[in-house]
């Protein structure tokens, strides 16, 4: 395990910290995906999809389990397990029994200190003790950095999936962790 950089700590979210996880989705979204500034799409749905709002409703969920990363009160990560989306690759890979990694995301000023690798360990041992699970998820294929750190945590891509914002599809990779 890398040793973090900054002392955090990871727990389970609570429903006073949905405005926080809301501004962090905003900026986590937009640092990553709006690579060509900031369109009118691209402003329709982060403002209608990572709202406070939503994450109160994600966090009264009782499907979805939300872990954060924080410092002194101060939010630096999150993982979003959606334990209703189970794995299915078209028929492939029969009898894996794997939920949902929905969201794992970093704040840029802490990638590389341990946050996200401490939360995706948390979540698969939430998954394992809670569900006897894996875990499964979707990546932009563009997203190199990503993608490479999975596969260093032992996720292999077993298919991909569109993402459509806009009416335009934006390939996905599926990733699933190894045993």
């Amino acid at each position: 395990m890398t040793t973090p950089k900054t002392s955090f700590s990871v727990r389970p979210a609570c429903s006073g910290d949905a405005k926080r996880l809301s501004v962090l989705a905003l900026q986590v979204w937009l640092h990553t995906y709006a690579w060509s500034g900031i369109s009118e799409v691209i402003a329709d749905y982060v403002l209608a999809e990572l709202t406070p709002a939503t994450f109160q409703h994600l966090l009264a969920d009782a499907d979805q389990h939300v872990i954060v990363a924080e410092e002194k009160e101060n939010l630096l990560g999150f993982a979003v397990i959606n334990r209703s989306s189970t794995y299915d690759n078209n028929g492939d890979d029969k009898g894996v029994h794997a939920i949902e990694l929905a969201t794992l995301y970093v704040q840029a000023h802490f990638i590389g200190q341990g946050v996200g690798r401490t939360l995706i360990e948390a979540a698969q041992h939430w998954a394992r003790q809670q569900h006897d699970s894996r875990l499964w998820l979707k990546v932009n294929a563009q997203n190199h950095r990503a993608k490479a750190f999975y596969a260093h945590l032992g996720y292999l891509k077993t298919g991909s999936v569109d993402f459509m914002l806009g009416g335009q599809a934006h390939a996905n990779d599926v990733m699933l962790a190894c045993g």
